[in-house]
């Protein structure tokens, strides 16, 4: 019932920039299934009606609706919407993930509030199911589109409430890593960003290395 819910505010409220009146949100909704490449940014991505396929390389990750793609580092993605028309369109909530906010809520959280860290490092894209909570707070926040005057004081308190839920979640350790300076996701990051905006030179691994913090063999 909640994404019920969700996916009719979202179909209200869409528009073809997939941009909302509130900071960092995003409507989108595509009426044919389509295949594009871009890069991924770092965002939560949660679907309310449809289904999607993403390839990173040869991996693909496929979400549906109640289920939320996490990507916490900008890669170079492939996209394909499945079996959307216009009748059924596939419909999803998108919110830029800000480094800054995350490394603030972790800042202010206690020791014993924050889950155990996994070994390893955390993939940079992760699925897993909605819980109903986090729902219900992506909800409440599309709502505020209709409520301009509780908006600008609302607004940052619930996409706060989000990236808690988000830390706290079965992808916490992969949100986590976006607010921490040192963290793994960061040098790959940094790396990623270089080659981007550098693309067309010749790429050293051992430049990157050294601007990305990283060793070669890593």
């Amino acid at each position: 019932m909640t994404i019920d819910l969700l996916r009719d505010l979202l179909a209200r409220h869409a528009r073809p920039d997939q941009t909302t009146a509130i900071d960092d949100v995003l409507i989108s909704r595509v009426d044919e299934s389509a295949t594009s490449s871009s890069m991924s940014g770092t965002v939560l991505a949660l679907i309310a009606q449809g289904a999607k396929h993403l390839a990173l390389g040869d991996r693909i990750y496929e979400y549906g609706a109640g289920q939320y793609l996490i990507a916490s580092v900008d890669l170079p993605v492939t996209g394909h919407f499945v079996a959307a028309t216009p009748e059924r369109p596939a419909i999803g909530f998108g919110l830029i993930l800000r480094p800054a906010l995350v490394a603030e809520l972790l800042l202010q959280a206690a020791p014993g509030d924050l889950p155990p860290v996994p070994p390893g490092a955390p993939s940079g894209l992760a699925v897993s199911d909605a819980p109903a909570p986090l729902v219900d707070a992506v909800i409440r926040l599309v709502q505020l589109l209709d409520e301009t005057r509780d908006r600008t004081v609302l607004a940052p308190l619930i996409k706060r409430e989000i990236l808690w839920r988000l830390i706290n979640g079965e992808q916490g350790a992969t949100v986590r890593q976006l607010g921490l300076a040192d963290s793994s996701l960061t040098h790959i990051a940094r790396a990623v960003r270089w080659i981007r905006d550098n693309y067309a030179e010749s790429i050293r691994v051992e430049e990157v290395a050294h601007l990305s913090g990283m060793s070669v063999s890593a």
